[in-house]
């Protein structure tokens, strides 16, 4: 019993969303985003909902508003650099410092944003 509860185990993992993660390529990316887009931020769940605004002329401009209810407002430059999503907000704990993101599909109009190996969170859009 226990090797077939074994080989399910790891089927389930082997077919699980976080075993198939693929994550974006600079020519998906580009293709996504190069003609500027709206996205969602966060959302239930997550600590932190809001939207960014990415103009294809490499401008963006938003906000999220946390759970506590502080809200943080979103503004700088952003461009696709090889296989990541890169940005210099204005404001915030990263002002001023270029950050590149991993974005990691979670589903067809979902990624998770990581950078090094930290989760920053979850973008999506229509």
């Amino acid at each position: 019993m226990r090797v077939v509860i074994g080989a399910l185990a790891t089927t389930l993992a082997i077919c699980s969303p976080a075993a198939a993660a693929e994550k974006m390529t600079g020519k998906e990316l580009t293709a996504l985003l190069g003609q500027g887009k709206e996205l969602m931020l966060g959302g239930p769940g997550k600590g932190y909902a809001g939207s960014l605004t990415l103009d294809a002329n490499g401008t963006a401009m938003g906000q999220v508003k946390l759970d506590s209810g502080q809200v943080i407002p979103i503004e700088g430059v952003w461009a696709v650099k090889k296989d990541k999503f890169c940005r210099t907000w204005k404001g915030g704990r990263d002002a001023g410092r270029e950050i590149c993101e991993t974005w990691v599909k979670t589903g067809p109009k979902s990624v998770e944003v990581i950078v090094g190996k930290r989760d920053l969170g979850t973008n999506s859009w229509n």
